[in-house]
């Protein structure tokens, strides 16, 4: 009887050993990424032969959104040698730690990023068929929100006065793929004598590039449209800073500042 029952336990063991090595399978399956939704910002650089350094690189920013293993976007396109500035809409797919993103028709051209990496950081390659052929390679980063207090010091009518800008950064994206900014900005120390506070009107950022607008409540005020020093962890933007000549805010033509995070 011993034996005529081997076969029986043979059989079951047999059973046992393959779901065991199913469901050691399943487990070693890689999951999804799951990318950080909202501002990104991608630097492209060309390794086609025969580009001139004027047209290397060039950014595309903007939001990038994740549903299930579907992606998409509406970035900007900026700094291209061949494109001219715009908003582009992308559509793409997560496979594991790999991603693909591909423009809409635009010009006749189409822009394909493939990369791979973790939520917040890709790397990979990219090309462009129609109107401007390339390919080259791409770095994409999640860009941190700029919400907070940005100090730093400008001219004012030849003096040196203190800028506090205080951002908030919305969590949503406007129709363009850009993040409106709200908030206000203090003058202080200044050599007239001023302390103020002017107010930000339509402001925002795209990837890593921002544009900061102010108004003083008599016709006065200033754009500033600096870049951010890293997407990951920004702790200084630099850009022009150009003022109406207000007495408390007015400065001699353009001037570069440098704002750092509080």
């Amino acid at each position: 009887m011993k034996f005529a029952s081997f076969p029986k336990f043979a059989l079951l063991f047999a059973l046992a050993s393959a779901l065991t090595l199913t469901l050691a399978g399943c487990g070693a399956a890689v999951s999804n990424l799951a990318l950080t939704q909202g501002n990104w910002a991608v630097t492209a650089t060309s390794t086609a032969p025969g580009k001139t350094v004027a047209a290397q690189t060039f950014v595309l920013g903007g939001n990038l959104t994740q549903n299930g293993n579907a992606l998409s976007g509406t970035l900007s396109i900026t700094g291209s040698g061949c494109i001219i500035p715009q908003t582009i809409a992308f559509t793409g797919k997560v496979d594991g730690k790999n991603i693909t993103l591909t423009s809409a028709t635009f010009d006749g051209i189409v822009i394909t990023v493939k990369a791979s990496g973790s939520k917040d950081s890709l790397t990979g390659t990219y090309t462009i068929t129609g109107g401007c052929p390339d390919q080259g390679t791409v770095t994409a980063g999640a860009v941190q929100s700029i919400s907070g207090t940005w100090n730093g010091t400008v001219l004012v009518n030849t003096s040196p006065a203190t800028m506090s800008v205080v951002l908030t950064q919305s969590s949503t994206a406007s129709a363009d793929g850009s993040f409106a900014l709200t908030g206000s900005v203090t003058y202080t120390n200044n050599g007239s004598g001023c302390s103020l506070t002017a107010t930000i009107t339509p402001s925002s950022i795209t990837g890593g590039s921002v544009v900061v607008n102010a108004d003083l409540g008599d016709g006065g005020g200033f754009q500033y449209t600096p870049s951010l020093d890293s997407t990951t962890a920004p702790k200084n933007m630099t850009g022009d800073y150009d003022s109406s000549s207000d007495p408390c805010t007015g400065s001699d033509g353009i001037q570069a500042v440098t704002l750092t995070k509080q």
